[in-house]
């Protein structure tokens, strides 16, 4: 999918969930920090954790990466890309993946302890959420439907064209158009998510995702509201960014041109409501229980055990998710940003996600921990 971020620098250093240390081994190159293996048992909120769901969305990826010539590259540096970089590397545990019992707690819970050394990530990590905007639109232009999402041009100097160039007109009948939506900052948002869903006037859902971007910078409009003044750090979320654009609508073209990036959506065809849009691995995305990283830091398919909070309620949220895509606007080994799905409830939870929290990578064994 691909998607970018919404989100300022958090700032305040805040209390993490700590762990026995037994090793220190630098997980992401000589400039990061250093992680050091822990006791995935005794992780907090480990054994309140679905490991049988988080082991059906590493069966997903499993499907994909045995596809994959063994060499293929799936990113990560230092000891999580000598450990889980190429796709042969992760056979074995794929293997016995498929072999262990679906929805059966105890035999997933063994698989992922047994299979699996784990380490956590130094420092604290920012833990935001992205969703699948669902937005009113049209197949074809018509009244009350006027603003394009372009497809990806064929002749890269249209391609490469900043989003000011694109907004003005400059792919105007050059480019497959693949829907219309009724306002420039449901498409804006829409891009800043990676895909999304758009309720046709029929009732019908047509399912969109990435299809490329221009390869122009990308600067997080989050940031922007806060040097004008238009939002506090604190309160930047989904929800208050786009309200303050519809709200300003004067403003709102010359702040959203700010972000040069524009991200070109293709029809994805048929797929289940209760299934997410494809991801950078290329299977689809599961609530909850598909994450996207730097894969320059972290690989493609790796387990990642995040330990956070709620934004709306402040309770716990301690789960592993499956790295299954990638974003624009996520840096570094410390960063994750947690799929929602779609729907009210997943726009409200990810539109608010900014939290601190912890990392643990799982990097698989050739073989089982006897």
């Amino acid at each position: 999918m691909r998607r970018l971020s919404l989100a300022v620098p958090l700032c305040a250093a805040l209390a993490l969930t700590g762990c026995a240390a037994t090793q220190e081994v630098p997980l992401t190159g000589a400039n990061a920090p250093p992680g050091h293996e822990v006791s995935l048992s005794k992780l907090p909120g480990w054994p309140q954790d679905n490991a049988a769901a988080a082991l059906a969305s590493f069966v997903t990826s499993c499907k994909a990466i045995m596809l994959m010539p063994p060499d293929s590259s799936l990113g990560g540096t230092g000891l999580a890309a000598q450990r889980a970089g190429q796709a042969g590397l992760w056979q074995p545990a794929c293997t016995a993946a498929k072999a262990t019992p679906p929805n059966n707690e105890p035999a997933a819970r063994q698989f992922f302890e047994s299979w699996f050394d784990t380490y956590a990530i130094s420092g604290q990590a920012l833990i935001t959420g992205y969703f699948e905007p669902e937005v009113p639109g049209s197949r074809n232009e018509r009244p009350g439907y006027r603003v394009p999402l372009y497809a990806k041009p064929p002749v890269a100097a249209l391609a490469n064209l900043p989003r000011a160039a694109i907004d003005g007109g400059a792919l105007h009948r050059k480019v497959p158009v693949t829907a219309y939506v009724t306002n420039p900052v449901d498409a804006f948002m829409l891009q800043i998510q990676g895909s999304g869903r758009i309720i046709l006037p029929d009732g019908r859902i047509l399912r969109v995702g990435f299809d490329g971007q221009n390869g122009q910078p990308y600067t997080p409009i989050g940031r922007i509201l806060v040097q004008m003044g238009a939002l506090k750090p604190d309160d930047v979320s989904y929800q208050s960014i786009s309200a303050w654009l519809k709200s300003h609508p004067g403003e709102a073209k010359s702040v959203m041109e700010q972000n040069a990036r524009y991200v070109f959506m293709r029809p994805l065809g048929y797929l289940p409501s209760d299934e997410g849009a494809p991801g950078a691995l290329g299977v689809p995305l599961t609530a909850e229980r598909s994450v996207a990283v730097d894969r320059s830091a972290i690989p493609l398919g790796a387990p990642l055990f995040i330990t956070t909070t709620d934004p709306i309620t402040g309770a716990a949220m301690d789960h592993l998710a499956i790295v299954q895509d990638t974003g624009g606007g996520i840096h570094g080994p410390d960063r994750a940003d947690i799929f929602f799905g779609a729907g009210p409830d997943a726009e409200q939870t990810a539109g608010f996600m900014r939290q601190p929290g912890q990392l643990y990578l799982l990097l698989p064994r050739g073989a089982p921990k006897s």
